[in-house]
């Protein structure tokens, strides 16, 4: 029990330091296209750490697998590498028991794996959907700050002196914006308008920033080509919003709804919540005979190898479960055969080392007699 707590605790410690650098990076990306939106007005500042807080159980569900895989055998080959392991074998403590110790912590992560897959994904998916739903309905400027000019909505420089209305209404406002023409020159256009607000067409599901009572400036620096509108009510697109996708859609949809579904799309994304903690499972028996080194081989010898294996594993899945929502494959084989494939992968791993062993010792039987 004392050997079983002492690795668990080094594998686990390392699975922690392992995860929070990967998660820094992943919502670090997310993060920025968040702020992206904010920075185009399709989105609230107030609901930025909202959103992202929705974001950790969809990115800790695709990094706990690969944690765990990367914490076992940096923790294992540091332990061959430092002779502890061979310690442990030369005093009765078997290969086995190694492999049994292990996988009872990974059936612990793969707990919170399905946790996350089965559970709190679907549901942090639908809040994240209900909380985009209602920004569609609201459009403001909460980015922009009154008597500043500011970068606003793909590069654009907005200046605005007061915000009313909740932040939805500037007066007084200015905006600048840069395009190209059909020669490659560079064209300056520049609004002056008493109001500017936003407006989102439902059909199409643009975005527009609409000017009332102002003029429109536009031109090439340092030519003589320059017009000027004026004009009561003028519109300016700003993004296009894309219609979501079913397998969006599909994720947040709670387990138990899709469960004994015929739509394909349903059994995929079933077979892919399960697919995640199996994957811990399997990842593990593949881990340990990995995590081998001899003690003069370098620990991070096999890691780089062990990493594109898990790349071509997650990526099989993905792969799959595409083919599976568009009927291409059926779901009675579906993730489940790549499942097998990296099974068989892990049992060869395993097995190899018994087989190499009892043929030197039949070997050895041989030369005695």
């Amino acid at each position: 029990m004392i050997l079983f707590r002492y690795l668990t605790r080094e594998v686990l410690l390392t699975l922690s330091a392992v995860s929070f650098v990967l998660l820094l990076i992943i919502l670090g990306s997310r993060f920025i296209s968040l702020f992206t939106d904010v920075a185009e007005g399709s989105l609230s500042l107030n609901v930025l750490w909202t959103l992202l807080l929705l974001q950790f159980p969809s990115v800790l569900e695709l990094i706990l697998p690969l944690g765990f895989f990367l914490s076992v055998m940096l923790t294992y080959g540091r332990l061959y590498q430092e002779n502890e392991i061979g310690v442990l074998m030369a005093c009765g403590f078997s290969p086995n028991r190694l492999l049994v110790y292990t996988l009872a912590a990974g059936l612990f992560v793969a707990g919170i794996v399905a946790s996350f897959s089965l559970w709190l994904t679907p549901l942090s998916e639908s809040q994240a959907a209900q909380i985009l739903e209602e920004q569609k309905q609201r459009v403001d400027f909460s980015t922009i700050k009154p008597g500043r000019f500011q970068e606003f909505s793909g590069g654009q420089v907005v200046y605005t002196e007061a915000l009313t209305d909740s932040n939805t209404r500037m007066h007084n406002v200015f905006l600048s914006q840069q395009t190209e023409d059909n020669s490659g020159n560079i064209r300056t256009t520049v609004f002056k308008a008493d109001l500017g607000y936003q407006y989102l067409d439902k059909t199409t599901g643009s975005r527009y920033l609409v000017f009332e009572n102002g003029a429109r400036t536009e031109g090439r620096a340092g030519a003589g080509d320059f017009s000027v509108l004026n004009f009561e009510r003028y519109a300016v697109r700003m993004s296009e919003q894309s219609k979501a996708k079913v397998s969006y859609k599909v994720r947040q949809l709670p387990t138990n709804q899709m469960i004994g579904s015929p739509k394909l799309e349903h059994q995929a994304a079933i077979q892919w919540r399960i697919s995640l903690p199996l994957m811990v499972i399997i990842v593990t028996l593949i881990a340990v005979p990995l995590s081998y080194v001899r003690p003069r081989q370098g620990r991070f010898a096999k890691l780089f190898p062990a990493i594109f294996l898990h790349i071509f594993y997650l990526s099989g899945l993905i792969s799959v479960q595409g083919m599976v929502e568009k009927g291409q494959l059926s779901p009675s084989i579906g993730l489940w055969a790549v499942h097998g494939v990296f099974l068989s992968v892990a049992l060869y791993l395993l097995l190899k080392d018994v087989a190499v062993d009892w043929f030197k010792s039949g070997r050895n039987q041989e030369r005695t007699v």
